[in-house]
């Protein structure tokens, strides 16, 4: 929090290049005092060379590159304060499909976003302010929270609101019922299983490797018959971020008998998605720990 409010004041009185500077030696801080963070995001810049035939990275990865994604994620980090501090406008967005989440908030349809740690996920709560989209946001009490309500202070009137949920709690299934029932979209980031969660949690190959993803999201998306849509938001150059929102679901609401088997398929769907935007984006998927190994004492 520290380094975040340092970065913010030289932001103000110097601009973003000088405060640029200052990111580069707190990701090599990280980059030395956290190992394990560093052979994790090794791991799974060799994993996905390896699963792109060698595309993506373009070259085998060195600790080099660990330090890079690191450096990613601190300016990904940095983006998001000065957006959330009434700088949006210092940015360009280009976005595509965002057409479909206006579509169904002017008709009063509420539904699930699912986002992932790729690149920001920041846009909707962009786009929700710009067009009057009520989101909320699912967020497990853990440190991320700290870092959103660091946000949320810098501004207060945002159109985002954060649902805060226990992940021992089953109270998460009935929060955004009621928020979708309103007609308010629902944002999940549907790429993590938060430690001692007890839902439903199916394991898929992702990028050639048997990895754990909650498949709640998709199965409640299937009983309350709600749209399902994905948002990824990657950050293309200096200034300037893309945003998609693609639709996996308009909607119908499936038997209960086929609920697991449609919900499993659409998982698939938004498992590929996330695969093709780390072979497009490699330094911009920001889970630093072991993903593939995590929970694996539960096989």
């Amino acid at each position: 929090m520290a380094a975040l409010r340092v970065a913010g004041f030289i932001h103000r009185l110097f601009g973003r290049r000088v405060a640029w500077l200052l990111l580069r030696p707190v990701a090599a801080y990280y980059y030395l005092t956290e190992p394990s963070s560093t052979r994790t995001t090794l791991d799974y810049l060799q994993t996905l060379r390896r699963w792109s035939g060698g595309r993506s990275p373009a070259h085998e990865p060195t600790r080099r590159d660990s330090y890079r994604h690191i450096l990613s994620f601190a300016i990904n980090v940095y983006d998001r304060m000065v957006a959330w501090g009434g700088g949006f406008r210092s940015y360009t967005f280009d976005h595509r499909g965002s057409e479909h989440l206006f579509h169904y908030a002017r008709t009063g349809q509420g539904g699930i976003l699912l986002g992932a740690h790729i690149g920001s996920f920041d846009m909707p709560r962009i786009l929700a302010g710009q067009y009057g989209v009520v989101l909320n946001v699912l967020m497990y009490t853990d440190h991320g929270a700290r870092i959103l309500s660091f946000f949320e202070r810098l501004d207060p009137t945002s159109s985002l609101h954060v649902l805060r949920i226990d992940p021992h709690s089953a109270q998460a299934g009935f929060a955004i019922k009621a928020c979708i029932d309103r007609g308010e979209f629902v944002a999940i980031l549907a790429d993590r299983v938060p430690p001692g969660s007890k839902e439903e949690v199916e394991r898929v190959d992702f990028l050639g490797r048997p990895a754990r993803f909650p498949l709640s999201p998709f199965l409640l998306a299937c009983t309350l018959g709600c749209p399902l849509l994905t948002s990824m938001c990657v950050r293309t150059g200096d200034d300037r971020y893309e945003a998609v929102v693609e639709v996996l679901s308009e909607g119908e609401r499936i038997p209960r008998p086929e609920r697991r088997a449609r919900a499993r398929q659409l998982l698939a769907r938004y498992v590929a998605t996330m695969e093709e935007y780390c072979v497009a984006w490699p330094y911009q998927w920001f889970n630093f720990y072991d993903y593939w190994h995590l929970g694996d004492e539960d096989r």
